[in-house]
This record gives structure tokens, sequence and C-alpha cells, in this order.
């Protein structure tokens, strides 16, 4: 029987001495390992509680920082794209194309010398933050995806509703969105539910909106969080990220 190879192990084998992706995979690594340590010794001390109400509650607090944790990596991954990739950059710099610049504060710019890069990339990752790690978490996954990757079949179904497992292609699902982007957006909804409703059923926000933008006629307005909704979101996200690391060099300029 071959031997398993750890999700870490596999990223060690990318070549991350390229200084312009060793930022982006490092803190994928750290999520990785996040995963595969504190996650999985957590489902393990859950696996052997008995007593239902306290196993509940916990389960709730395990998936709520798993969830946590991955859109904070999202949003430090869009703050990395902001400065190395041209068309999310370009995308960001929009939003202040009509604004003006004095000639001032061109010089001040200009005899700042050596910090004037890091003047303009901070300025940049400001715009970053007000006018995307705002958006709704799929639309921030979106834009590594799509915008910054040209991922163009993350909105296509791919994804194995009981596990996470994410494939080539798959057939459509009326109970459940199962593109990539329609995946991550209902796992971040049932955080939702825990977190700002009564974890019992979505938010009506989000039920609407999964149930309209991703054809999901069937979903249903309750969340049943159990042991398997951690483990399935870990391999979710394990796959997802393989993704992106397998695109990210050819994403900078």
């Amino acid at each position: 029987m071959p031997k398993k190879v750890s999700p870490i192990t596999s990223f060690q084998e990318l070549d991350i001495q390229n200084i312009a992706t060793k930022e982006p995979l490092n803190d994928i690594r750290v999520f990785l390992e996040f995963c595969e340590n504190d996650i999985q010794s957590a489902t393990k001390e859950l696996e052997g509680i008995q007593i239902e109400k306290n196993r509940k509650h916990l389960q709730k607090l395990v998936y709520v920082n798993l969830i946590n944790r991955f859109d904070y990596l999202i949003d430090k991954l869009l703050l990395w794209f902001s400065i190395n990739n041209k068309s999310l950059r370009d995308n960001i710099l929009g939003t202040i194309e009509k604004e003006t610049i004095s000639k001032k504060e061109v010089f001040e710019i200009f005899f700042a010398k050596e910090r004037s890069y890091e003047l303009i990339t901070e300025k940049i990752k400001e715009l970053t933050r007000s006018n995307v790690l705002r958006s709704r978490h799929s639309s921030k996954l979106l834009k590594i995806l799509d915008t910054c990757l040209n991922i163009k079949d993350c909105i296509k179904p791919r994804v194995n509703n009981s596990n996470g497992k994410i494939f080539t292609k798959t057939t459509g699902n009326k109970n459940l969105p199962n593109s990539i982007i329609g995946y991550a957006d209902w796992l971040y909804s049932r955080r939702n539910s825990l977190v700002h409703g009564d974890g019992i059923k979505y938010t009506p926000a989000d039920f609407e909106y999964i149930k309209k933008t991703y054809n999901t006629t069937n979903l249903s307005i309750t969340i049943r969080l159990q042991l398997t909704s951690i483990t399935s979101a870990v391999t979710f996200y394990t796959d997802l990220l393989k993704i992106i690391s397998d695109n990210i060099q050819d994403s900078i300029e």
C-alpha cells in the first residue's frame, strides 16, 4: 500500500525559493499546518466526548475557528495579489482613476527615494482593504481564482458535497452548491449562522443569496453541523489551496 503523503509535504516540494512567491506560499503552508495539527487534534478530542451538548458546542467553536482562519488567509493573499498581480492591481487602481494628484505630492514621492515604493504599495493595500476585503467571502475568493489566476471553471460543479473533495467536474446539485465558489460560500454561510444567527437556520440574507446565486432550489433552511462538517471543510480547503499554489507563479508579472 503506497505511503500517504501529507498535504504539507506536497507543498514543500514546490519551489518557494523564488522570493516573488515565497510569502503567499508560506501563508498557505501555515494554514495547512493549522489544519493538520490544531484542527485534526480537535476533531480527535471531539470524537471522545460523550456528552452531546458539550460536543456540539465545541464543534461549533472548532468549525467557526477553521472558517475564520481561511477567510483571514484569503485576505492576506488578496493583499499580496494587489501588489503582484496586474489584473487585480488595475482593478483596484480603477477605483481612483478620477482622482488627481498635485505636483507637490509627486515630488514628495520622488524624493522619498527608497521609501517611495513602500508608500505606494501601502496605499494600494489600503484601497484593497476598503474596496475588496469588505466584500462577501465568496466574492473575495472569486477575485483570486478568476481575476488573479484566470481559473474560469471555479463557478462550475466540481465539488463532492459529501466530503469536500474537488474534482475536474461533477454534476450539478439542487440541494447544495457544488462549484468551488458556491461550496466556499455555503461553508461561510453556515459560519454566519453560528456567529450572527441562531445556529439552526441560515440567516435570511444568506439563504436567499445561495438559493438564487447557485440555483439550489432545494436548499434546506436549517443547517446541520456534524464532525464531518469540519473534516469536509479541511479537505475542500486543502484541495483548493493546492490549485491556488499550482497557479500562483504564473499570476505574477
